[in-house]
């Protein structure tokens, strides 16, 4: 298996199932990353780009992307317009907890791909109220003040596969648009990233990590930003911003505590990077997927 950059690496505490709403707009971008869990992500509104691994996606509502284990990808703005998507993460066990014995893996589009594969998959209107429906149900459960029913939501997932990979099935292969061999890293970004990622609590900047590298900081600013599209300092609050985020999702710390854990001295400073960067307050965002389905069922 290749080694893939652990500073890239998201959704580290992850747990069984988890299913949100992004809204992605003005000035948010993202590097790429990757991830243990399975993804699917269900465009809402808005159009974008997605890059995955080698391929280039431009995507609008109603489109639909299965994102594999260790695939690297990441989604992009398209002239400033927002978009909002609908995103399921789930542990790949969780397809296995109804078992039949009928020869069928509901997991083959994540793991069985050919070259020409595409993420993309463009949903029927017969297929769409299906998939609502779906969606509906696991926003219901998933929002339960006393927690989900793991069974609840395996049923629900396992059927949404199923349903997906019938879709797959007729989908088109890969539509090329635009010249792309995906991410790659100078070692020496490559080494600046790792250093951020094992110390971005900490009081980092470029300066010391330009000292650590035994690099010129004016170069290893320059290359940082035309190798990932970020700046030295973005970067370090993307981790940290991050590691936030995956705390604030599957912890009940306080978020003056999780502002402090992840390097913020100034609460007020965190509050206002995570808002630009996130797109809501740290409190809001904990409280997102109960807070989506209230709204979209009155």
């Amino acid at each position: 298996m290749r080694k893939l950059p652990e500073s890239l690496q998201t959704f580290r505490n992850f747990t069984h199932f988890q299913i949100f709403i992004n809204r992605n707009e003005g000035e948010w971008h993202m590097p790429f990353e990757w991830h243990e869990p399975l993804e699917i992500f269900y465009v809402l509104s808005g159009k974008g780009k997605y890059y995955i691994e080698d391929k280039v996606y431009l995507f609008e509502p109603g489109d639909l992307f299965v994102i594999g284990k260790h695939e690297l990808h990441k989604s992009q703005l398209i002239n400033g317009e927002p978009f909002e998507v609908l995103v399921i993460m789930f542990d790949p066990r969780l397809a296995d907890i109804v078992r039949v014995d009928d020869g069928v893996d509901p997991l083959s589009l994540f793991f069985e791909r050919t070259d020409d594969f595409s993420h993309q998959l463009k949903v029927s209107d017969e297929l769409k109220p299906k998939l609502k429906w779906c969606f509906d149900l696991m926003m219901e459960e998933y929002g339960r003040k006393e927690g989900f029913s793991l069974r609840v939501i395996g049923s629900l997932l396992q059927w949404l596969l199923l349903e997906l990979k019938k879709a797959y099935a007729k989908n088109k292969r890969y539509n090329f648009i635009e010249s792309w061999s995906g991410m790659t890293l100078k070692p020496v970004v490559s080494d600046a990233m790792e250093y951020i990622n094992n110390h971005y609590p900490e009081n980092i900047n470029l300066t010391k990590i330009s000292r650590k590298l035994c690099v010129n900081p004016s170069y290893l600013s320059r290359e940082f930003k035309h190798n990932t599209g970020f700046s030295v300092v973005e970067f370090i609050n993307f981790r940290r911003i991050w590691h936030a985020r995956e705390m604030l999702l599957y912890t009940d710390k306080q978020v003056t505590e999780i502002a402090y854990q992840v390097g913020y001295n100034n609460v007020t400073h965190f509050h206002w990077t995570f808002k630009k960067m996130i797109g809501v307050s740290p409190n809001k965002y904990r409280k997102l997927p109960r807070i989506y389905y209230h709204l979209k069922k009155h």
